[in-house]
């Protein structure tokens, strides 16, 4: 038996070393390091684009702004412009899978299905491709900038790339500074109503509101204004001068006072067609296209809160007679 101690004392020191590498996944394969694909200064960035398949979007920058020159031009969502050109930077790639590729073919790299290319100040270019998807589900094969590495990338740092046309506009085409806002009045095919804040000088989150006649809390009238400011399209919009709106059946005007208390009024014009109602600001460049439901339900905002409807055979309250 005291042959057997010192083995056991072995087998116990095995088991215990063994379970202790284990805990500290000494026998898994550790991931490469992620390093950036470039290192880019975005204050550098002047243009991008992006290929997917035979659609291409082109933006350019000048003087800190962002224009669409492919497919066409739409009013622009400035965090959308920039944004992208944040998760470009960000990129990194999951796992080198040939780091000197002959044939691109077998990636589907020899034609990439989808390309994203920044263009620099300097005019340097840096190029990241995508070929076909990984036999793991979420990866793709892709290169970057010439280089013959290829490498495996994952689809949730991709997708922030594929945007469509649509992504970047700015969908919403009123803006207001509720603080500054004193009236609002929408006129749509004569349902007409104005809302109106009764103490200018308290915050719009503490003054009551004139809706007609109908005195309306804080809470209340931001619901009514919310309903325009949320005012919002998921088409492309116009240039304003390809769309009549002469004889509009939807006439806005808001009132704004700024700090210095000088009062503004803005116009917007709306006319129906079909389903869709082309929404504008007198002066803008853009159009939008809003749904007429849309439209409706911020006219149907000016009336009154019907009384609650009596159930049928429910008794009516009689008030008591005063005593003889």
């Amino acid at each position: 038996m005291k042959r057997l101690i010192p083995t056991l004392i072995l087998v116990i020191l095995c088991i215990g070393g063994f379970w202790y590498a284990q805990s500290k996944d000494f026998f898994k394969e550790k991931p490469e390091p992620s390093v950036a694909l470039a290192t880019i200064n975005k204050d550098e960035v002047a243009s991008y684009s992006i290929k997917n398949g035979d659609n291409e979007i082109e933006m350019q920058r000048k003087d800190g702004n962002w224009t669409m020159t492919k497919p066409s031009p739409l009013p622009l969502d400035k965090f959308s412009a920039d944004g992208w050109v944040e998760s470009f930077i960000s990129l990194s790639k999951d796992k080198t899978v040939d780091a000197n590729a002959a044939d691109l073919a077998p990636f589907g790299l020899a034609k990439p299905a989808q390309q994203f290319k920044v263009t620099l100040q300097n005019g340097t270019v840096h190029m990241l491709s995508v070929g076909d998807p990984v036999a793991i589900q979420g990866f793709h094969y892709a290169m970057f900038s010439g280089s013959p590495e290829v490498f495996q990338l994952s689809d949730t740092k991709t997708q922030p790339l594929t945007l469509s046309q649509i992504d970047f506009m700015d969908k919403n085409p009123v803006k207001l500074d509720y603080e500054q806002l004193r009236a609002m009045t929408v006129d749509w095919k004569g349902q007409k109503w104005t809302l109106t804040k009764v103490d200018a000088d308290k915050k719009s989150y503490e003054s009551d509101w004139k809706l007609g006649e109908q005195t309306l809390k804080a809470a209340d009238a931001t619901q009514v204004i919310d309903k325009l400011q949320m005012l919002s399209t998921e088409q492309p919009a116009k240039r304003t001068a390809e769309i009549k709106l002469d004889a509009p059946e939807l006439r806005v005007e808001v009132k704004l006072v700024d700090a210095a208390k000088k009062e503004t009024t803005e116009v917007y014009l709306g006319k129906q067609q079909q389903d869709t109602v082309w929404f504008s600001k007198e002066g803008s460049e853009w159009a939008y296209a809003l749904p007429a439901a849309s439209i409706q339900e911020l006219a149907d905002k000016g009336n009154p809160p019907a009384p609650p409807a009596q159930t049928e055979g429910q008794p009516t309250t009689e008030q008591p007679k005063a005593a003889q």
